[in-house]
């Protein structure tokens, strides 16, 4: 709607206890989400999700994850819905971080990534097809990225790009998600990984990745 949000997001962790925040605001609205999980095996397990909207809209989400009742509850709309517990089912922030673990584990660039969420009353599958590898001018500079798209049912209605810098771990550097001819552009502006900044491709080094449509 032409309004602008500076956001930040954090990863920490203690042990195999991990927690993802992401939040900001403007005289409109305040966002905040995490999630929390764990990872046992190369696999993320859920403990716990919430999403908060406030200002002149007001919206909640939260997701519970019971192993030891074998159960996920979930919160959408003021209404709570059950599930039966799987280690397969995320939360909409934690599957990120799924795709980035799964990345860093390949050996080259997936083609195609399926993730498993809880959305409410319903579940559902993420799928991420990958568009090519390219670098990407940033406010940070110039960075290798994978550009995945999310497949949707209605590519004319709905459309979800993802680009995830290479060279920084995977992390997700832009996005941009068109809602019936309504955008919404996410992009990084500065950060962070294991304590070293995110900076550009030195000018005069040549592309390190190469720019390629996939099938």
């Amino acid at each position: 709607s032409g309004f602008s949000i500076k956001m930040s997001r954090t990863l920490t962790w203690e042990g195999n206890r991990f927690q993802l925040r992401q939040g900001g605001g403007n005289f409109f609205w305040n966002i905040h989400e995490e999630s929390h999980f764990r990872l046992e095996e190369g696999r993320l397990l859920g403990d716990s999700f919430e999403y908060q909207l406030g200002g002149i809209s007001k919206r909640r989400r939260e997701v519970q994850f019971d192993e030891a009742a074998g159960v996920i509850r979930s919160l959408k709309k003021k209404q709570w819905t059950e599930h039966p517990w799987s280690a397969e089912l995320l939360d909409r922030l934690s599957v990120q971080e799924q795709v980035r673990l799964l990345l860093l584990e390949a050996s080259e660039p997936l083609e195609t990534i399926a993730l498993t969420l809880v959305d409410g009353p319903k579940i559902k599958t993420k799928t991420f097809e990958l568009v090519e590898e390219v670098v990407l001018e940033t406010p940070v500079g110039r960075l290798n990225t994978l550009h995945y798209r999310e497949l949707h049912e209605d590519p004319s209605r709905r459309s979800s790009d993802t680009w995830l810098a290479i060279d920084h771990s995977y992390l997700m550097v832009k996005t941009v998600h068109d809602e019936r001819g309504t955008e919404m552009l996410l992009e990084l502006t500065s950060g962070r990984v294991e304590g070293a900044d995110i900076t550009g491709l030195p000018t005069d080094e040549p592309q390190q990745s190469q720019t390629r449509e996939a099938n």
